[in-house]
């Protein structure tokens, strides 16, 4: 997806590697990172500057720390290879070259082929793989994953995590949302709306699985804008449908909201673009590949599936196509990019106000960023977290992994998180905390 000079590594995660953490119940999400991270710290690179965890992110005043100032770098030198190698060769690593397409995932051992009714029975296609015990199927929680923005499940970085976790004992579903994968090829015509119609398709999901022999609860795992549409399924779940960001017409359309706590297991969100308007301004304007090559490569990534659709005048702006995409699902009209982006959007733009959305969540939620990511800002996370004190609400910097690079840069440290975070995490009930 980035650009295509590394070659996407396969980092599978090792059960026996994994740096256990078990601490009682009940703590906060907050809490529960604190621990987690102090015991597992020593899987980091030495030398590395100390990660920021969600009370370092602001100070009393509820100031947003300085977090390039923290780590030593220069936001404006952290897309090009010379000034940020590790950063760009840990996100090529992890993301390889484009993957955008209708091509089929080669098998996954433990895996079959599924399909998962959306919400509005939309067939959505995954790779699903039971926790079994012998012929049977475990009593174990289910873990979704999602991939980065127009990915599908042929990103080796989804394999290597759900084969891992299937092997820790959870059930794994890798989802390939509308207009995506396998998804797209049994439906071309149901397009991509970047934010709200795959909020409700998730929650279909969890309801689905929920409904399931052999599983107790469900957790959440997204990547990059896959990370966005976790933090939505945490905020839109949590306001029970009813919040500012919801325009009538969204709300029309997504129907009545089924009130009951989705992803209660947790969900773990890596590398977001909290301020994807930001980005989507970048990309109106070409970018030198020599120069800016994750902005090059994501404008090429962009340009293919312009031209993959039939779309007119194919360029590199992720503006251009978001509008096209939405022309074609149920939420076209002439507001349906702003209520898409009023939608998505989790923190404020230009003169635009913006409501906290995260403030209402209630089910554990962790955000995990790098500092030299050379997509997503990191100092967005602390803008973030200056604005909500929810204790189910946790983030943490790290000092490497560039974007969505977190298995090339610490692989125990990563797997070690996913793994604690799911088997044995933080309290889900903000009362008993």
């Amino acid at each position: 997806m980035i650009f295509g000079t590394f070659s996407e590594q396969t980092l599978p995660l090792n059960p026996a590697a994994i740096v256990r953490a078990h601490l009682p119940a009940p703590y906060s999400t907050r809490q529960w990172l604190t621990h987690v991270h102090e015991k597992q710290k020593h899987l980091l690179p030495e030398g590395d500057r100390p990660a920021l965890l969600t009370e370092q992110l602001f100070d009393a005043a509820r100031r947003p720390t300085d977090v390039f100032g923290h780590f030593g770098l220069s936001e404006d030198r952290l897309g090009s290879l010379r000034t940020n190698w590790n950063g760009l060769t840990h996100t090529a690593q992890a993301a390889g070259a484009g993957r955008e397409g209708d091509g089929e995932a080669e098998p996954w051992p433990g895996f079959d082929d599924a399909w998962v009714p959306g919400y509005d029975d939309l067939p959505l296609a995954g790779r699903l793989g039971w926790a079994v015990d012998g012929s049977s199927r475990k009593e174990a929680d289910a873990i979704v994953l999602l991939p980065g923005l127009l990915g599908d499940n042929r990103v080796r970085r989804t394999r290597d995590l759900a084969v891992g976790l299937r092997a820790c004992g959870f059930h794994v579903l890798a989802l390939e949302l509308r207009g995506h994968g396998m998804t797209e090829r049994r439906t071309p015509t149901a397009a991509y709306s970047f934010s709200s119609l795959e909020t409700a398709d998730l929650l279909a999901v969890s309801r689905w699985l929920s409904a399931q022999p052999g599983v107790r609860r469900t957790g959440l795992v997204g990547f990059c804008w896959g990370a966005n549409h976790a933090l939505n399924v945490a905020w839109y779940d949590g306001s029970r449908g009813t919040h500012p960001g919801i325009t009538p017409a969204i709300a029309e359309k997504l129907g009545p909201f089924v009130d009951a706590r989705h992803f209660d297991a947790g969900i773990l969100a890596f590398s977001p673009v909290l301020r994807f308007e930001e980005l989507l301004d970048k990309l109106d304007v070409k970018r030198s590949k020599i120069r800016e090559p994750v902005m090059a490569g994501l404008q090429s990534t962009v340009r293919e599936r312009m031209k993959r659709k039939g779309y007119p005048d194919p360029d590199g702006s992720l503006r251009r196509l978001i509008a096209m995409e939405l022309s074609r699902t149920v939420l076209a009209g002439p507001d349906a990019e702003q209520d898409a982006y009023q939608f998505v959007r989790m923190l404020p733009y230009r003169e635009i106000i913006h409501d906290p959305k995260l403030q209402v969540t209630r089910t554990p939620t962790v955000i995990v960023h790098a500092a030299n990511d050379p997509m997503a800002p990191a100092q967005d996370i602390a803008d973030l977290f200056a604005r909500i004190d929810n204790p189910l609400v946790a983030g943490l910097v790290l000092p490497g992994g560039g974007h969505v690079g977190f298995a090339p840069y610490a692989k125990d440290y990563y797997y070690s998180l996913i793994v604690n975070f799911f088997a044995n995490g933080p309290c889900t009930d903000a009362a008993r905390i």
